[in-house]
């Protein structure tokens, strides 16, 4: 019998275990399996890293610091995220647009070069500002906010290099690139604060030091691993591909600065009218609620090169069933979130940030339901862009953004943060229903008249 047994091990070596090298190439089989045929799962968990990393490093900073420390970090946030958006709207929306129009070889790397320039000088534009206003805060007194501005306007240009290649990577639908330059982003950002907090005091300068630190590195990489696409890049194009692509952008950026920034110029209302700690525990749950943001983010990310590619080749009908399954994944996603919240209250805000923060639930509740609304008015946004319709958005966007700010008024004093939760599910509300209603109404002579590609 042992004999036997011998011989079977000897016939037969490899069956129980295959090499190493097949193993290895039959992950890389399911990969790229995964890359082609689902992008859209890549979409999301590239942008579940996004969020997972800016939840996570609000979580270290609200356990390691008081709810004052908590509301100065959100301040100078919400100027990141202006400057991050105004880069996206300028420079990066008209290239996911325009770059699916009938551009390739040569023409497409040209333009790829010239965006990559409008990119540059924003980013010189951006840094002059940011330094201006540390300059007027500091002259003013106010030496916190002044400090704060001038981490950032020092760490912004590799904060804006990252989200570039990031954007572009993604209106290439590489998504791949952008998911390993977010998850290098978050393996070093996080490693970095956690390492402070444990054997040093964290402070504004040092937080964003490590994020500037964090993007620059995943740069790096990027430019010496990754497998780019073609650019060139030719000044006497520059300005010409600037003002054919400024007739789109100035309504997106217009869209945006109305509509868009109203989350990040709340904090500022609340703290000059409720203090820094009522600042700090409206970022929290905005922090929070933002978790849920993934799959909205996840799915606009690719949606918008999509739908642009739908209207294009397929006209209305095709845009429509493109737009369809988006809100049918938004609405399922974020709606379960919704209810969860309304059942378990402050559960989540306690177990992130401890006791502090105790009594949210209707915050947390208030601007669930806010971002179930900015989602589905996201997917009616993508489909105004994609039949060149900025302006509605914009309209849209104004009428949002007017009844948050007289919501804002009426209930920040009285209520403080959950009035600030109040005001932006009220302008929420109204802007995703004004852009549906405006969608709806181009795409009624859109479906018949689909614009040639």
């Amino acid at each position: 019998m042992k004999t036997d047994l011998n011989e079977r091990c000897e016939t037969y070596p490899l069956e129980r275990t295959p090499p190493l090298a097949s193993v290895a190439a039959r992950l890389v089989r399911h990969w790229d399996k995964l890359r082609t045929k689902a992008p859209s799962l890549l979409a999301v968990g590239d942008q579940a890293v996004v969020s997972g990393v800016s939840f996570l490093t609000a979580a270290i900073i609200g356990r390691t610091t008081s709810t004052d420390e908590m509301g100065l970090y959100y301040l100078m946030l919400s100027i990141v995220m202006i400057v991050l958006g105004i880069q996206e709207q300028v420079v990066a929306a008209p290239y996911i647009i325009y770059s699916k129009r009938g551009k390739s070889g040569q023409e497409l790397a040209e333009y790829y070069g010239s965006a990559w320039l409008h990119h540059g000088v924003l980013t010189l534009v951006a840094v002059v500002a940011l330094a201006a206003g540390a300059a007027a805060f500091a002259l003013a007194g106010a030496g916190s906010l002044a400090s704060g501005l001038a981490i950032v306007a020092a760490v912004s240009p590799l904060l804006l290099l990252r989200e570039g290649i990031r954007r572009f990577s993604i209106a290439n639908l590489d998504i791949t690139a952008a998911l390993a330059v977010d998850c290098v982003v978050a393996a070093m950002q996080l490693a970095a604060l956690l390492a402070i907090s444990r054997w040093g005091s964290l402070s504004i300068w040092s937080i964003y030091a490590v994020m500037g630190g964090a993007c620059g590195l995943a740069a790096m990489a990027w430019y010496a691993l990754a497998e780019k696409p073609a650019v060139s890049f030719r000044r006497d194009r520059v300005k010409g591909d600037w003002k054919h692509n400024w007739g789109f952008s100035r309504w997106a950026l217009k869209s945006y600065l109305i509509g868009n920034t109203t989350p990040q110029i709340m904090p500022w209302i609340v703290g000059l009218a409720a203090g820094t700690a009522a600042t700090g525990v409206l970022g929290a749950c905005v922090t929070l609620v933002g978790v849920s943001n993934i799959f909205i983010l996840g799915v606009a990310n690719l949606l918008t090169p999509r739908a642009a590619l739908a209207a294009s080749e397929g006209g209305g009908p095709e845009l429509i069933r493109v737009l369809s399954r988006a809100a049918l994944l938004v609405g399922l996603a974020l709606g379960s979130f919704c209810l969860f919240v309304a059942a378990t209250g402050d559960l989540l805000a306690v177990l992130a940030y401890r006791e502090q923060y105790q009594g949210t639930g209707m915050i947390l509740l208030f601007l669930a339901l806010a971002m179930l609304m900015s989602g589905l008015g996201m997917i009616a946004g993508n489909g105004l862009w994609a039949i060149d319709r900025p302006r509605a958005n914009f309209f849209g966007d104004l009428c949002g953004f007017s009844v948050t700010l007289l919501a804002a008024v009426l209930l920040v004093a009285p209520w403080g943060a959950l009035g600030a939760a109040a005001a932006a599910l009220l302008g929420a509300s109204t802007a995703t229903v004004v852009r549906g209603l405006m969608l709806f109404r181009f795409l009624a002579t859109y479906r018949l008249q689909p614009k040639a590609s």
